[in-house]
Protein backbone atom coordinates (compact mmCIF):
# COMPACT_ATOMS: atom_id res chain seq x y z
CA UNK A 1 0.00 0.00 0.00
CA UNK A 2 2.77 2.44 -0.96
CA UNK A 3 0.24 4.87 -2.47
CA UNK A 4 -2.36 4.98 0.30
CA UNK A 5 -4.14 8.32 0.30
CA UNK A 6 -2.72 9.42 -3.06
CA UNK A 7 -4.94 10.73 -5.86
CA UNK A 8 -4.14 9.65 -9.40
CA UNK A 9 -5.27 10.15 -12.98
CA UNK A 10 -4.50 7.74 -15.83
CA UNK A 11 -5.29 8.56 -19.45
CA UNK A 12 -6.22 5.97 -22.06
CA UNK A 13 -7.50 3.45 -19.52
CA UNK A 14 -10.93 2.31 -20.72
CA UNK A 15 -10.25 -1.13 -22.20
CA UNK A 16 -9.61 -4.09 -19.93
CA UNK A 17 -6.67 -5.34 -22.05
CA UNK A 18 -5.01 -1.94 -22.31
CA UNK A 19 -1.78 -0.79 -20.70
CA UNK A 20 -3.68 2.15 -19.24
CA UNK A 21 -5.97 -0.19 -17.36
CA UNK A 22 -3.00 -2.22 -16.14
CA UNK A 23 -1.52 0.99 -14.74
CA UNK A 24 -4.77 2.24 -13.18
CA UNK A 25 -5.35 -1.10 -11.47
CA UNK A 26 -1.76 -1.27 -10.19
CA UNK A 27 -2.03 2.20 -8.65
CA UNK A 28 -5.33 1.26 -7.02
CA UNK A 29 -3.87 -1.98 -5.67
CA UNK A 30 -1.16 0.14 -4.04
CA UNK A 31 -3.83 2.25 -2.33
CA UNK A 32 -4.42 5.22 -4.64
CA UNK A 33 -7.80 6.62 -5.61
CA UNK A 34 -7.83 6.73 -9.40
CA UNK A 35 -9.57 8.71 -12.13
CA UNK A 36 -9.57 6.91 -15.48
CA UNK A 37 -9.76 8.69 -18.80
CA UNK A 38 -10.52 7.84 -22.41
CA UNK A 39 -11.86 9.71 -25.41
CA UNK A 40 -13.83 6.72 -26.69
CA UNK A 41 -15.29 3.51 -25.23
CA UNK A 42 -17.20 5.50 -22.62
CA UNK A 43 -19.29 2.55 -21.43
CA UNK A 44 -16.08 0.61 -20.86
CA UNK A 45 -14.61 3.60 -19.06
CA UNK A 46 -17.45 3.58 -16.53
CA UNK A 47 -16.92 -0.15 -16.02
CA UNK A 48 -13.24 0.43 -15.24
CA UNK A 49 -14.21 2.97 -12.59
CA UNK A 50 -16.61 0.40 -11.13
CA UNK A 51 -13.81 -2.19 -11.14
CA UNK A 52 -11.64 0.16 -9.09
CA UNK A 53 -14.44 0.73 -6.60
CA UNK A 54 -14.64 -3.04 -6.10
CA UNK A 55 -11.02 -2.80 -4.94
CA UNK A 56 -12.19 -0.36 -2.27
CA UNK A 57 -10.90 2.80 -3.93
CA UNK A 58 -12.62 6.02 -4.84
CA UNK A 59 -12.78 6.16 -8.62
CA UNK A 60 -13.93 8.50 -11.34
CA UNK A 61 -14.48 8.24 -15.10
CA UNK A 62 -13.33 11.43 -16.83
CA UNK A 63 -13.94 11.34 -20.60
CA UNK A 64 -11.76 13.74 -22.59
CA UNK A 65 -9.82 13.97 -25.83
CA UNK A 66 -6.25 14.64 -24.71
CA UNK A 67 -5.42 16.31 -28.02
CA UNK A 68 -7.86 19.09 -27.07
CA UNK A 69 -6.37 21.56 -24.58
CA UNK A 70 -9.71 22.71 -23.17
CA UNK A 71 -10.87 19.14 -22.60
CA UNK A 72 -7.62 18.32 -20.82
CA UNK A 73 -7.89 21.27 -18.44
CA UNK A 74 -11.50 20.30 -17.78
CA UNK A 75 -10.46 16.70 -17.08
CA UNK A 76 -7.90 17.80 -14.51
CA UNK A 77 -10.36 20.22 -12.91
CA UNK A 78 -13.03 17.51 -12.65
CA UNK A 79 -10.56 15.11 -11.06
CA UNK A 80 -9.48 17.69 -8.48
CA UNK A 81 -13.09 18.59 -7.74
CA UNK A 82 -13.83 14.94 -6.99
CA UNK A 83 -10.62 14.02 -5.15
CA UNK A 84 -9.51 17.34 -3.64
CA UNK A 85 -6.00 17.19 -5.10
CA UNK A 86 -3.86 15.40 -7.69
CA UNK A 87 -0.64 13.59 -6.75
CA UNK A 88 0.05 11.23 -9.65
CA UNK A 89 -0.69 11.61 -13.35
CA UNK A 90 0.10 8.93 -15.90
CA UNK A 91 -0.04 10.28 -19.45
CA UNK A 92 -0.56 6.93 -21.11
CA UNK A 93 -3.01 7.52 -23.98
CA UNK A 94 -1.47 7.07 -27.41
CA UNK A 95 -2.28 5.98 -30.94
CA UNK A 96 -0.39 4.25 -33.72
CA UNK A 97 -0.85 3.96 -37.48
CA UNK A 98 0.95 1.29 -39.50
CA UNK A 99 2.10 2.77 -42.81
CA UNK A 100 5.30 2.64 -44.77
CA UNK A 101 7.07 5.98 -44.96
CA UNK A 102 6.15 6.63 -48.59
CA UNK A 103 2.49 5.99 -47.79
CA UNK A 104 2.14 8.18 -44.68
CA UNK A 105 -0.88 10.44 -45.11
CA UNK A 106 -1.27 13.94 -43.68
CA UNK A 107 -4.34 12.76 -41.74
CA UNK A 108 -2.47 9.94 -40.01
CA UNK A 109 0.58 12.11 -39.40
CA UNK A 110 -1.53 14.77 -37.71
CA UNK A 111 -3.56 12.26 -35.69
CA UNK A 112 -0.50 10.56 -34.18
CA UNK A 113 1.31 13.83 -33.46
CA UNK A 114 -1.82 15.38 -31.93
CA UNK A 115 -2.25 12.58 -29.39
CA UNK A 116 1.30 11.39 -28.77
CA UNK A 117 3.05 14.76 -28.60
CA UNK A 118 0.47 17.49 -28.07
CA UNK A 119 -1.54 15.23 -25.77
CA UNK A 120 1.46 14.52 -23.55
CA UNK A 121 2.27 18.23 -23.35
CA UNK A 122 -1.31 19.23 -22.54
CA UNK A 123 -1.79 16.53 -19.89
CA UNK A 124 1.54 17.08 -18.17
CA UNK A 125 1.26 20.86 -18.27
CA UNK A 126 -2.23 20.91 -16.76
CA UNK A 127 -1.21 18.36 -14.13
CA UNK A 128 1.99 20.19 -13.22
CA UNK A 129 0.16 23.50 -12.81
CA UNK A 130 -2.27 21.82 -10.42
CA UNK A 131 0.53 20.14 -8.45
CA UNK A 132 2.39 23.43 -8.10
CA UNK A 133 -0.75 25.27 -7.00
CA UNK A 134 -1.64 22.73 -4.33
CA UNK A 135 1.95 22.22 -3.12
CA UNK A 136 3.64 19.07 -1.93
CA UNK A 137 5.15 17.94 -5.22
CA UNK A 138 3.86 15.18 -7.46
CA UNK A 139 4.62 12.47 -9.97
CA UNK A 140 4.28 12.66 -13.74
CA UNK A 141 4.72 9.37 -15.59
CA UNK A 142 4.54 8.87 -19.33
CA UNK A 143 4.04 5.69 -21.29
CA UNK A 144 6.48 5.95 -24.14
CA UNK A 145 7.79 2.82 -25.87
CA UNK A 146 10.77 0.66 -26.67
CA UNK A 147 10.56 2.68 -29.88
CA UNK A 148 12.13 5.55 -27.96
CA UNK A 149 15.42 3.70 -28.47
CA UNK A 150 14.78 1.17 -31.27
CA UNK A 151 13.54 1.91 -34.77
CA UNK A 152 11.09 -0.23 -36.75
CA UNK A 153 9.57 0.04 -40.20
CA UNK A 154 5.84 0.66 -40.66
CA UNK A 155 5.57 2.85 -37.54
CA UNK A 156 7.61 5.81 -38.69
CA UNK A 157 5.53 8.57 -37.12
CA UNK A 158 4.71 6.66 -33.94
CA UNK A 159 8.39 5.95 -33.34
CA UNK A 160 9.27 9.60 -33.88
CA UNK A 161 6.68 10.70 -31.32
CA UNK A 162 8.03 8.22 -28.77
CA UNK A 163 11.54 9.52 -29.31
CA UNK A 164 10.09 12.98 -28.71
CA UNK A 165 8.63 11.73 -25.42
CA UNK A 166 12.15 10.81 -24.31
CA UNK A 167 13.29 14.41 -24.77
CA UNK A 168 10.09 15.81 -23.28
CA UNK A 169 10.51 13.81 -20.08
CA UNK A 170 14.07 14.99 -19.53
CA UNK A 171 13.25 18.64 -20.10
CA UNK A 172 10.17 18.53 -17.86
CA UNK A 173 12.15 16.75 -15.14
CA UNK A 174 14.69 19.58 -15.08
CA UNK A 175 12.13 22.37 -15.06
CA UNK A 176 9.82 20.79 -12.49
CA UNK A 177 12.46 19.55 -10.05
CA UNK A 178 12.34 22.79 -7.99
CA UNK A 179 8.67 22.00 -7.33
CA UNK A 180 9.47 18.44 -6.19
CA UNK A 181 7.63 17.03 -9.21
CA UNK A 182 9.39 14.02 -10.70
CA UNK A 183 8.94 13.07 -14.35
CA UNK A 184 9.74 9.58 -15.66
CA UNK A 185 8.62 7.20 -18.38
CA UNK A 186 8.21 3.51 -19.00
CA UNK A 187 9.00 1.83 -22.31
CA UNK A 188 6.72 -1.11 -23.05
CA UNK A 189 7.79 -3.57 -25.72
CA UNK A 190 5.39 -6.00 -27.34
CA UNK A 191 2.14 -6.12 -25.39
CA UNK A 192 -0.91 -7.79 -26.93
CA UNK A 193 -3.15 -4.86 -26.13
CA UNK A 194 -5.97 -3.42 -28.25
CA UNK A 195 -3.47 -0.89 -29.63
CA UNK A 196 -1.56 -3.73 -31.28
CA UNK A 197 -4.49 -5.88 -32.35
CA UNK A 198 -4.44 -4.41 -35.87
CA UNK A 199 -0.68 -4.64 -36.34
CA UNK A 200 -0.02 -6.20 -39.76
CA UNK A 201 2.54 -8.61 -38.29
CA UNK A 202 0.11 -9.96 -35.67
CA UNK A 203 -2.80 -11.19 -37.78
CA UNK A 204 -2.13 -14.95 -37.72
CA UNK A 205 -1.07 -17.44 -35.06
CA UNK A 206 2.16 -17.98 -36.99
CA UNK A 207 2.89 -14.24 -37.01
CA UNK A 208 2.27 -13.97 -33.28
CA UNK A 209 4.57 -16.92 -32.58
CA UNK A 210 7.27 -15.28 -34.71
CA UNK A 211 6.88 -12.10 -32.65
CA UNK A 212 7.12 -14.08 -29.43
CA UNK A 213 10.29 -15.90 -30.46
CA UNK A 214 11.94 -12.63 -31.50
CA UNK A 215 11.68 -11.30 -27.93
CA UNK A 216 14.69 -12.35 -25.83
CA UNK A 217 12.41 -13.50 -22.99
CA UNK A 218 10.24 -15.35 -25.56
CA UNK A 219 6.88 -13.90 -24.61
CA UNK A 220 4.72 -10.81 -24.80
CA UNK A 221 4.54 -8.34 -21.94
CA UNK A 222 1.52 -8.23 -19.65
CA UNK A 223 -0.42 -5.12 -18.70
CA UNK A 224 0.08 -5.83 -14.99
CA UNK A 225 3.85 -5.71 -15.56
CA UNK A 226 3.51 -2.30 -17.19
CA UNK A 227 1.32 -1.24 -14.27
CA UNK A 228 3.86 -2.25 -11.65
CA UNK A 229 6.59 -0.32 -13.48
CA UNK A 230 4.46 2.82 -13.40
CA UNK A 231 3.58 2.19 -9.75
CA UNK A 232 7.29 2.12 -8.92
CA UNK A 233 7.75 5.63 -10.34
CA UNK A 234 4.68 6.78 -8.40
CA UNK A 235 5.87 5.28 -5.11
CA UNK A 236 8.23 6.48 -2.36
CA UNK A 237 10.77 3.97 -3.73
CA UNK A 238 11.34 6.44 -6.58
CA UNK A 239 11.57 9.60 -4.46
CA UNK A 240 15.07 10.29 -5.82
CA UNK A 241 14.37 9.28 -9.43
CA UNK A 242 13.54 11.79 -12.14
CA UNK A 243 14.16 11.95 -15.88
CA UNK A 244 14.47 8.17 -15.96
CA UNK A 245 13.42 5.65 -18.61
CA UNK A 246 12.49 2.12 -17.58
CA UNK A 247 12.32 -0.40 -20.42
CA UNK A 248 9.69 -3.08 -19.75
CA UNK A 249 10.22 -4.95 -22.99
CA UNK A 250 11.55 -8.43 -22.40
CA UNK A 251 14.93 -7.37 -23.78
CA UNK A 252 13.85 -6.05 -27.18
CA UNK A 253 15.70 -2.78 -26.66
CA UNK A 254 19.05 -4.54 -26.25
CA UNK A 255 18.51 -7.31 -28.79
CA UNK A 256 19.00 -7.84 -32.51
CA UNK A 257 15.24 -7.77 -32.89
CA UNK A 258 14.12 -7.54 -36.51
CA UNK A 259 10.76 -7.89 -38.19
Amino acid sequence: MRLAGKKALVTGAALDRSIGWGIARALAEEGADVAVNDAFHLDELERRADDLRVLGRAALAVPADISDYEQVTGMVANTVEAFGRLDIVVSNAGIIRWQRFLDVTPANLNAVVDVNIKGNVYVCQAAAKQMIAQGGGGRLILTSSVQSVVQFPMTIVYGATKKAAFSLVGSMALELAPHNITVNHIGPGWVRSPLNDVAPEQQTAEDIEKQRLAVPLKRDGRIDEMGRAAAYFASPDADYVTGAFLLVDGGIGISKYTL
